[in-house]
């Protein structure tokens, strides 16, 4: 299928494994959850699959009935240490400053809770670059749904029906999302997920392999 994107009014990007390189953390989180509920520990690989949906998604099936003692162990344990795990891509903040040079307005939509994502942004000094921010929780519905990639977009005040902006993502999650909110994606492939995992959910998208290569897909309308 050929995809063609357009100048972009404003740019998303996805968090965990887009802008920040995180599975590391997250697998450890899991099973720290994991283990004390008593369940088995998962691999790298299957954290990598797992953590494309939000905890809120994600807990009841795993926990059932005790998905909230488990909410509660999560969020302690991430909430103590996630600052001290933050790993950005090592292109990240120079990828961040070009965009905002080009006076693009950017923004985060991630899956990870709300008051965390916010604390990581400004942690890093990157709420210079990006000026609206989603996390889970913050929209009625987590992505897949199009709800927070929507809120992001009202809160730049643009339209996704009436202007061009760009979803960047590394899950068939975040494409899902993406495309429900009428944005045009572009799937990164340094990430949790790959191509095929998109394509097999019937997805498709403009591709980049690093934030070097989409940097060069956004300096082609500048």
């Amino acid at each position: 299928m050929l995809l063609k994107l357009q100048k972009p009014a404003a740019i998303l990007f996805d968090w965990d494994g887009t802008l920040v390189d995180s599975l590391p953390a997250l697998h450890s989180y899991y099973n720290h959850v994991l283990g004390i509920f008593s369940k088995p520990h998962i691999t790298l690989n299957e954290a990598r699959k797992t953590i494309r949906r939000s905890a809120r998604e994600v807990f009841p099936e795993i926990f059932g009935d005790k998905a909230e003692k488990a909410f509660e162990a999560y969020y302690d344990i991430v909430g103590k240490t996630h600052l001290l795990h933050l790993k950005p891509f090592l292109s990240s903040e120079g990828f961040l400053q070009k965009l905002a040079e080009l006076e693009i307005p950017l923004g985060i939509v991630s899956n990870k809770k709300h008051s965390f994502l916010i604390k990581e942004i400004n942690h890093l000094g990157w709420d210079k670059y990006l000026v609206s921010n989603i996390g889970a929780g913050a929209a009625a519905k987590d992505k897949p749904a199009p709800d927070s990639i929507l809120m992001a977009i009202e809160a730049l005040g643009l339209s996704a029906d009436q202007d061009c902006i760009w979803y960047v993502g590394d899950t068939e999650t975040d494409i899902m999302a993406g495309q429900a909110a009428g944005c045009q994606t572009v799937f990164i492939e340094h990430g949790l997920g790959t191509q095929a995992d998109m394509e097999s959910h019937g997805l498709h998208s403009v591709c980049a392999k690093n934030l070097e290569e989409l940097a060069g897909l956004v300096e082609n309308f500048f």
